[in-house]
């Protein structure tokens, strides 16, 4: 039977720890199923959802030191099977944020999607320098689910005012 698990890594950038992290896998019969990897702040971060046996996971668990002696710190944790998910019923929200960097963006976008019970699929910021100026430009790039019986345009609504607060340039896909 098969066991979805979670693999998170963190450590210093340097080429090669993609392949580190998914050759442990491969050697183990572990499938990839789904992955988010990127550098930040000086450090590739890397989160894996991947699927095997428990015989297979075992044998993982015990090698997984062979990512730490390589300067990642490792943790994995359990997860679903993405197929058994049930999904509400629910309209898409793709949004687009770009602005002056400044705090609490993030914080107030989510919190409008939170009273609403919105619920935050991948969320994804970076800051960027502006061609001209080279002020500091924060993009924000979001994929939410709107329950079926929330009003999307009241959602959208909410956030155009934010946006309008804010100074945010916002786009919805």
């Amino acid at each position: 039977m098969k066991q979805y698990m979670i693999l998170t890594c963190v450590g210093k950038d340097r080429p090669g720890i993609a392949d580190d992290v998914s050759t442990l896998l491969f050697e183990h019969h572990a499938n990839i199923e789904d992955s988010r990897m990127a550098v930040m702040g000086g450090r590739f971060s890397v989160m894996i959802l991947f699927s095997c046996t428990k015989d297979q996971l075992k044998k993982i668990r015990v090698d997984m030191n062979r990512l730490e002696k390589v300067g990642l710190e490792v943790s994995l944790h359990e997860a679903d099977d993405p197929a058994s998910q049930k999904a509400e019923p629910a309209l898409p929200l793709i949004v687009e944020v770009t602005a002056m960097d400044h705090p609490g963006i993030v914080q107030k976008v989510v919190r409008i999607l939170r009273s609403y019970d919105v619920n935050v699929l991948a969320l994804n910021t970076q800051v960027s320098q502006a061609p001209l100026s080279g002020a500091p430009l924060f993009n924000l790039d979001l994929e939410a689910a709107v329950p079926a019986g929330t009003p999307i345009s009241q959602v959208k609504a909410v956030l155009e005012d934010l946006a309008a607060d804010m100074n945010l340039d916002l786009v919805f896909r």
